[in-house]
């Protein structure tokens, strides 16, 4: 394990039940930290730890069948930091509990929560000063949430490298050796955590970076339904991309226009989705626009340093792209940047941060492609 810029790069390799053994033994405080932290968070929003593991119990199943592998890796990680199983299945589900019990949660408390923020760029190589494909976010959530960077290295797949939150199988950020970069945003729309039993996005989004193509990574995004709204931009270091924008069982497509493919955390197109998390967050409205508008004007010259720079930006702070809590808010509903990444996907380079970018050293780490 090596520690860079404040996040930890851990190698996981060998089969699944290894892989999750070294990821639960390196991070066994920080998996249970994170599950007192998603467990008080829920609790703030009336979801009560009964309610939370009686979800977690049946994502169990639901997994399984889902991705055996992955269940597999859930249980290494579970003996590796001695917890309970379904302490890592809360994680690993926790998209899906999350909108599913602030859904069942609202109707007795008329409360609204907001999903991870995120402001995300995608750039073409007909607009970077090197004519590469450039791509990144900033990752904006719960304040101090433990994250490492995933340096995932299967006997079956390709190497990639993904940030994620300790206890998480599947990362949420990140590249392989292909030249696949994926990024994410969180969405909100009506029907959300109405059906919550299907597969979990952590587990598409490990499945998409195991992919050795753009549309392999697409597949289990899309072919089957989801749970809850989330967005997901998905890029090649050719320069192709796809912004994918996710309901329950409805899925918009984005393409870049300019050369530029930005996204905050509301449905650009809404001719069939009832777009809601501008109602809780007013904030996506103005950070998209103000992330292509700074991106644009660096069009033919983009490189990583511009994209860092504009990362950076504070207009509308604290709501900002580079988000840092209101503290006028109740804490558990406070959000900051946590991570920020970019990355150069011909170079297979990831530079992130910890923490929001204006205050954090981006620093470098590289893709070790399979021998």
């Amino acid at each position: 394990m090596s520690h860079q810029g404040g996040l930890e790069r851990l190698v996981l390799s060998g089969d699944p039940e290894q892989r999750g053994r070294t990821h639960g033994e390196a991070f066994a405080d920080e998996i249970a930290a994170n599950v007192e932290r998603y467990l008080d968070v829920f609790e703030h929003y009336g979801a009560d730890r009964d309610t939370v593991y009686d979800q977690a119990e049946q994502f169990v199943g639901v997994i399984g069948d889902a991705n055996a592998d992955y269940f597999t890796e859930m249980e290494g990680v579970a003996a590796g930091a001695d917890v309970d199983l379904l302490d890592v299945t809360v994680l690993n589900a926790r998209w899906e509990v999350m909108y599913s019990a602030y859904a069942e949660a609202a109707e007795a408390t008329e409360e609204d929560a907001a999903p991870d923020g995120c402001t995300a760029f995608g750039a073409q190589p007909e607009i970077t000063a090197e004519g590469r494909t450039l791509i990144g976010q900033n990752w904006d959530w719960i304040p101090n949430i433990d994250t490492f960077l995933m340096d995932l290295r299967p006997e079956d797949g390709p190497n990639s490298l993904t940030m994620t939150e300790a206890g998480i199988v599947g990362g949420k950020v990140g590249l392989n050796e292909h030249g696949i970069g994926m990024l994410l945003n969180g969405l909100v729309a009506e029907g959300d955590g109405t059906n919550p039993f299907k597969k979990p996005y952590h587990v598409r989004f490990r499945e998409a970076m195991l992919a050795d193509s753009l549309h392999g990574a697409i597949q289990p995004l899309i072919d089957r339904d989801r749970a809850n709204s989330a967005n997901v931009l998905l890029a090649h270091a050719e320069g192709e991309m796809i912004d994918l924008e996710l309901a329950p069982e409805i899925q918009n497509y984005l393409y870049p226009e300019d050369g530029l493919l930005t996204h905050a955390n509301h449905f650009e197109d809404r001719d069939r989705v009832d777009s809601q998390f501008e109602r809780i967050a007013t904030s996506t409205l103005c950070r998209e626009p103000r992330l292509r508008r700074l991106l644009s004007k660096q069009s033919g010259s983009l490189d990583v340093a511009g994209a860092q720079e504009a990362l950076r930006d504070h207009f509308g702070r604290p709501a900002s792209i580079c988000m840092h809590p209101d503290e006028s808010d109740p804490e558990p509903e406070r959000s900051e940047t946590n991570v920020s990444v970019v990355m150069d996907l011909e170079k297979r380079e990831l530079y992130a941060t910890q923490g929001p970018p204006c205050e954090n050293a981006y620093e470098l780490f590289e893709l070790e492609k399979r021998k």
